[in-house]
């Protein structure tokens, strides 16, 4: 009886349970991406008290409308947009199905984490130093394959076709959509589905596209949907490699928004939600993609097709996907160089001295260091606690309420642009604008999304029978996190800080829009300086930039290899 009597209490407690995560997700994600919107709607209609308009009507949009060249900058961001998210999708799941258990693999997992970390604004930097028409590739080149003894006027970056935003895109993208499919396929029964496809006669292409990639693409399509938006309306990147006449739509946006007139800003608006509708157009033919491709692999498969003769392909087509990585690390040595050139002169493939002339006003980055420190700190950790207290008590409902999942990814669903500067209207109005509360809590809603996607795998796979014996033996909830759930879940905790620290490091648009100026970071600086043309202080900024997450990681690391190391065994995850 008292059993009986028990279970209603119990399902009322999970109802309340369910309904307070509900609650808690939407004021998290969905507040500030609908008061962003509704800042951005208002004006786009009319309605701007600042200037004086209280009435509605459709000026600003004829005004965006009539833009010259708005139809090639809608083009621009939607082929690079497109383009680069497919691109690093295939390149990840050639590595994959290239390298899969061999000891390369074990090589680029170790590299991933570091990959990783790297900010898209300082792969931008590396690029403009090596592919520009004085850059560090043509010099390697020059004069013995080109003849040139002087920069050609032409260049690689930036190129009027988007080519070098796609591959800086890449070059970033990547690494971090195969650190998530390996994430994937761990959980799968991998050796027994390509044991599966060989005993069918596949080979090891089809064996992946016909039983692998479909499972691996199904747990990581959310994500690859955030890439896609990302790349469709990214700006740090577009202002330093994306071609200027006419600019990508998300520039032309953010070049009204900036205007010393504020009457542009109506104009800007509409191009915000603008924006919107491009990365609809955009989802759609993703979609419809998806669908297409999905059919080819049915009639394929329909047809008997064994794929024995794409095998020897497959190391190739290797190379090919690895090339955007390497070509994003020699970007970054060439940042390097730059920064302690003097008297590089075209075309010396190497500077004739070297100097520490940019380094010597290192201390005058200093406060910009430790903003984007304490900055990545405070929003990382606050993203941890708030993914563990959903892991503990909501992963089941989370993970079979696709309208849940949606509303953690939202702000990487919707364009930053288009709803980061009516959040600002926002903060404006009440009074936190270029606040540390505000800049944190942005950064955090922008980083908890990939904790989550670190931390949901491993506590999926965490052998929850250890549980069950410490609370046979009276330990209370508290100790059991402390002598059980950590140390299971060290590494994988470690991985979710770093990547989280090292987002809240790259996030240029949302601190220059909720900080207002007032907080400065090394990101900002960085891009800032590159975008001027200063080589030498750009390439300074730059490595300060890379090198405050490769010391997180570091010290992640070592801290967790050597205090919980022995649990390696037994974890879901890690850095590694």
């Amino acid at each position: 009886m008292p059993a009986a009597n028990s279970r209603p209490a119990i399902r009322n407690r999970q109802h309340i349970a369910i309904t307070g995560l509900t609650t808690l997700t939407a004021l998290l994600f969905g507040l500030p991406v609908l008061l962003g919107l509704i800042g951005i709607i208002l004006p786009a209609s009319g309605y701007f008290p600042a200037l004086g308009q209280t009435g509605f009507s459709n000026d600003a949009a004829r005004h965006f409308l009539a833009t010259p060249g708005l139809g090639l900058a809608s083009w621009l961001s939607l082929k690079t947009g497109l383009l680069a998210s497919a691109v690093s999708l295939g390149g990840c799941f050639v590595i994959l199905m290239a390298f899969s258990g061999s000891r390369m693999m074990v090589w680029l997992r170790r590299l991933l984490g570091p990959l990783v970390a790297i900010p898209h604004s300082t792969i931008a930097v590396g690029l403009v130093f090596l592919l520009a028409p004085s850059g560090w590739l043509m010099r390697l080149v020059s004069p013995a394959l080109t003849g040139l003894d002087q920069p050609p006027t032409w260049g690689l970056v930036p190129d009027p076709y988007g080519f070098a935003l796609i591959l800086g895109l890449v070059a970033k993208e990547l690494p971090f959509l195969l650190l998530l499919s390996l994430s994937a396929s761990a959980s799968m029964p991998l050796s027994r589905l390509l044991a599966i496809g060989a005993g069918l006669g596949y080979g090891r292409f089809a064996s992946w596209v016909f039983l692998v990639l479909p499972l691996i693409y199904r747990q990581i399509r959310l994500p690859i949907i955030a890439v896609l938006v990302f790349s469709l309306s990214v700006v740090d990147m577009a202002l330093l490699l994306a071609p200027s006449l006419p600019p990508p739509l998300a520039i032309l946006v953010l070049n009204g928004f900036h205007d010393a007139d504020l009457a542009a800003r109506l104009p800007a608006s509409f191009g915000a939600i603008w924006q919107i509708g491009l990365v609809l157009a955009a989802l759609l033919l993703w979609w419809i993609g998806e669908r297409l491709v999905g059919a080819a692999v049915r009639f394929c498969r329909w047809r008997g097709w064994r794929g024995q003769s794409a095998d020897p392909w497959l190391g190739f087509l290797s190379l090919f996907a690895i090339l955007p990585m390497l070509i994003g690390v020699m970007g970054l040595v060439a940042a390097l160089l730059w920064s302690f050139a003097k008297g590089w002169f075209f075309p010396a493939a190497l500077p004739a001295s070297a100097s520490w002339l940019h380094w010597q006003d290192v201390t005058s980055y200093l406060p910009l260091v430790i903003n984007s420190g304490l900055l990545a700190i405070s929003a990382a950790f606050l993203a941890l606690g708030v993914v563990f207290l959903w892991l503990y008590h909501g992963q089941d409902l989370i993970r079979r309420n696709r309208l849940l999942q949606a509303a953690i990814y939202l702000p990487l669903l919707v364009p930053q642009i288009s709803f980061l500067f009516g959040l600002q209207i926002g903060l404006s109005w009440a009074g936190i604008d270029g606040r540390w509360p505000a800049l944190i809590y942005i950064h955090m809603i922008f980083i908890l999304p990939y904790i989550w996607l670190v931390l949901a795998p491993a506590f999926a796979q965490m052998d929850w029978r250890h549980d069950h014996v410490a609370s046979s033996l009276g330990l209370s909830p508290f100790r059991r996190f402390l002598r059980v759930h950590l140390p299971l879940l060290a590494m994988p905790i470690g991985a979710a800080l770093f990547i989280g620290f090292a987002v809240s490091i790259a996030l240029y648009l949302p601190t220059v829009f909720v900080g207002g100026g007032r907080i400065a970071t090394i990101t900002v600086e960085a891009v800032s300086l590159a975008a001027n043309g200063s080589r030498g202080p750009a390439g300074v900024a730059a490595m300060l930039q890379l090198l405050i997450p490769l010391v997180c990681y570091g010290v992640i690391w070592l801290f967790l290899k050597y205090r919980f190391g022995r649990f390696a065994n037994m974890q879901g995850g890690g850095l590694t």
